[in-house]
């Protein structure tokens, strides 16, 4: 550790002198599988051996890191946050990242898609930052490469990682909210307009003094550069007073969107359609573990306490929302806030977009496993003759000993797979031979018989699947793909 007290971290042995977990990464990404593990630790000796080529990553089950993706953000940064002692960045992304110590909920601001026109030249798009928290999230410290870049990440101020004063994702919550209401700042002839209806949502919805709604107006009309900022400074006052007061209706009218855009953006300070945003908090990820088999993570509150439970569903309950209610019910014994049809549709789509697969996926479950074990009962059923003779003239299964290789008329196999109900079309038949039997159709001949079958190299057989024949001789055949 370096001698000085408070002395920026700098390299593996600051932080583990920290008490940190720091992960071995190379652009970015982990080398290391079990990285996430409550249990998982790098000694110094382990990084001094093996991973000094490797960026060093902190994990952030005691950290804070506020990740800021939109140079906008930065503007509002020291009207909100009330103080940070660790700030970092990069020549192209200076002062983007701030460093609290302790536990803050995972929260991503991002704009909706309809805003999407406002963002055209913004490096990350819609998003604009986001608080990152938890055991199973990372970032890139200074004195480290970032992943993206060629640059190197430094400390730009650095006292202490304390502890945040007062509610993060409160005061965060306010800075995106302004930093979207920057980028979409009209032009002029409906800014007085847009201003005041601001100032009448927040009046409405919040708790906010006639001061703070004041100011917080005054301030975006500064970033987003108005010419008359001085005229929007008294918002917050002076819609209180007036008698005819815009809101959500008039601020998507002015930005060309939904109102439920609007009530998006708002959602950042605490402000809510109903319990629409309660309800899309109260279901978690979405975790595929077999075939038309999903686990859904559902965060509920008991007794006053936040819980997490877990419920099993098929792919038909995930799109239908009273399937899925009574599945939770049912199933965990908690009860989520209701949500709207479309927004359940929204979120379940987006969350099965971003599904997982289980580490302990049950691949028998898989179609293709399925077609493979219908093929075994099948040769298990009709047998595999070691006598060619078999397969040219009656289409049963031909296996030769010596090259171990399995011939079958497909014909036959299908006939088989109609009896089992299992009705494919030719073509998907063909392509499922070819792609999970790893099949080649083989145009060969018996004797002076034209012997036409599907040919599998490499394959071993079961003794009790096998009828021993007389012996045979091959011709030459023509194997094509």
């Amino acid at each position: 550790m370096n001698d000085k007290t408070n002395k920026a971290p700098v390299n593996y042995e600051d932080w583990l002198d920290l008490g940190r977990v720091i992960i071995p990464c190379l652009k970015g990404k982990p080398v290391v599988s079990d990285w996430s593990n409550p249990n998982f630790k790098i000694t110094k000796e382990d990084w001094r051996t093996n991973y000094t080529h490797c960026e060093i990553a902190l994990r952030l089950d005691q950290d804070i890191d506020l990740d800021i993706d939109n140079d906008l953000v930065k503007r509002f940064i020291t009207n909100y946050i009330k103080s940070c002692d660790a700030v970092s960045g990069r020549r192209g992304n200076p002062s983007s990242h701030y460093w609290w110590k302790g536990k803050a909920p995972f929260k991503q601001f991002i704009l909706p898609n309809e805003l999407q026109k406002f963002c055209e030249g913004f490096p990350h798009g819609l998003t604009l930052c986001e608080i990152r928290h938890e055991s199973k999230r990372y970032t890139i410290v200074p004195e480290s490469k970032h992943s993206k870049a060629n640059e190197t990440v430094k400390w730009e101020s650095y006292q202490d990682i304390n502890e945040y004063p007062g509610n993060l994702t409160n005061d965060v919550g306010k800075i995106a909210l302004a930093t979207a209401l920057c980028i979409t700042y009209p032009g002029t002839g409906q800014r007085d307009d847009y201003c005041t209806a601001i100032a009448g949502v927040l009046l409405k919805h919040t708790e906010w003094t006639e001061k703070e709604i004041d100011n917080f107006v005054y301030d975006i009309a500064i970033a987003a550069n108005d010419d008359e900022p001085e005229k929007r400074r008294k918002k917050g006052t002076s819609s209180k007073k007036a008698k005819r007061k815009f809101g959500m209706p008039k601020l998507a009218e002015i930005i060309g969107c939904s109102t439920k855009t609007i009530s998006t953006l708002f959602s950042w300070v605490g402000i809510k359609e109903a319990t629409t945003e309660e309800a899309k908090e109260s279901i978690g990820d979405i975790i595929e573990y077999g075939s038309d088999r999903y686990f859904v993570k559902i965060n509920a509150v008991v007794q006053g306490q936040p819980v997490e439970k877990t419920i099993t569903v098929d792919g038909p309950t995930l799109r239908n929302k009273k399937l899925f209610y009574d599945a939770v019910i049912s199933k965990a014994s908690v009860w989520i806030p209701e949500m709207k049809p479309a927004d359940f549709e929204e979120i379940m789509r987006r969350k099965y977009e971003a599904r997982e697969k289980s580490k302990d996926y049950v691949e028998d479950a898989e179609e293709d496993l399925r077609f493979v074990k219908h093929f075994k009962n099948y040769i298990s059923e009709e047998k595999a003759y070691t006598n060619k003779k078999e397969l040219a003239y009656f289409g049963m299964p031909y296996f030769s000993q010596e090259k171990n290789t399995l011939e079958f008329n497909l014909d036959k196999f299908e006939d088989y797979l109609h009896k089992q109900k299992v009705n494919l079309p030719r073509v998907d038949l063909v392509i499922k031979v070819q792609r999970v039997l790893k099949a080649k159709k083989n145009h060969g001949k018996f004797e002076s018989k034209s012997c036409v079958s599907w040919k599998i190299f490499d394959q071993e057989m079961d003794k009790d699947d096998l009828i021993v024949d007389g012996e045979y001789k091959e011709l030459p055949n023509e194997i094509t793909s």
